[in-house]
């Protein structure tokens, strides 16, 4: 099935670590042209270059356009430029995907306000940012795609995690707001909310074997969801096939609705 997305402008932020990289290679064999996003010197918990740098080389490597961009998403002039500089360079973003993270396990009462703050603003604020540097070029095209990485712990929460949980419900929020204020534009506006993502960095599982065997055993479909699973969702929501999809926060848990 043709999806609609030849020669369209796709970035992903965070695209350096975790899943980020799949993403950004699933956007490509459908004929993306591929913005990888990595963190500046300066920013926290948007991914690694070389991982991006790498994911934009194989795309290249592979026939495809691509460019490793690189931002500090908690300042609004670098979340400026790094739009700017894809226009310049591969032309204006039709398609956003979010996919930042900062993902920290400490108690409620162990949370001090500068740590709620960071990793607050590290999720929701950077997701706002970029979503506010891209919205402009869509309404002006008449046509445009949003995608936020949310997670699951959004909509059920998870102990130990208060600040991230309430960030990615953030995110949940932002989105249906999003979705009702862009869709005259022509701009659709989704989140998807997966659980535990298994994937592999330098050889090594972010989930030990036996550990991932356990939870596999707690999920219908009896396995970890993979990054393959999330980029399917993810194309599927920023192609130009979904048209009427919007303000809808997908959940991919492999049918784990606890």
């Amino acid at each position: 099935m043709d999806l609609g997305l030849r020669d369209r402008v796709v970035l992903i932020t965070g695209a350096g670590g975790g899943a980020g990289p799949t993403v950004a290679r699933a956007f490509a064999d459908e004929g993306a042209v591929v913005a990888v996003h990595h963190r500046s010197e300066s920013g926290t918990g948007t991914g690694s270059a070389s991982r991006a740098e790498a994911a934009a080389a194989a795309i290249v490597a592979a026939g495809g356009r691509a460019l490793p961009v690189a931002a500090d998403l908690d300042r609004t002039d670098e979340v400026a430029a790094m739009f700017e500089r894809v226009a310049a360079e591969l032309g204006p973003v039709g398609v956003l995907v979010t996919a930042t993270s900062a993902y920290k396990s400490e108690t409620f009462a162990e949370i001090a306000d500068e740590s709620w703050a960071s990793v607050v603003d590290d999720i929701l604020g950077a997701t706002f940012r970029t979503c506010r540097a891209a919205v402009p070029g869509m309404q002006a095209a008449g046509w445009g795609r949003i995608v936020n990485v949310a997670s699951r712990s959004g909509l059920v929460g998870t102990a130990r995690a208060t600040h991230y949980t309430a960030a990615k419900a953030g995110i949940i929020g932002l989105t249906a707001s999003l979705a009702k204020e862009l869709g005259p534009s022509g701009i659709l506006v989704n989140a998807v909310a997966p659980t535990q993502i298994l994937t592999v960095r330098d050889g090594e599982p972010s989930i030990p074997d036996e550990r991932a065997a356990e939870l596999a055993k707690t999920i219908p479909v009896r396995r970890l969801a993979t990054p393959e699973d999330l980029a399917a969702l993810v194309v599927w929501l920023g192609s130009a096939v979904n048209r009427y999809v919007t303000g809808e926060t997908i959940s991919l848990t492999g049918g784990d609705q606890r």
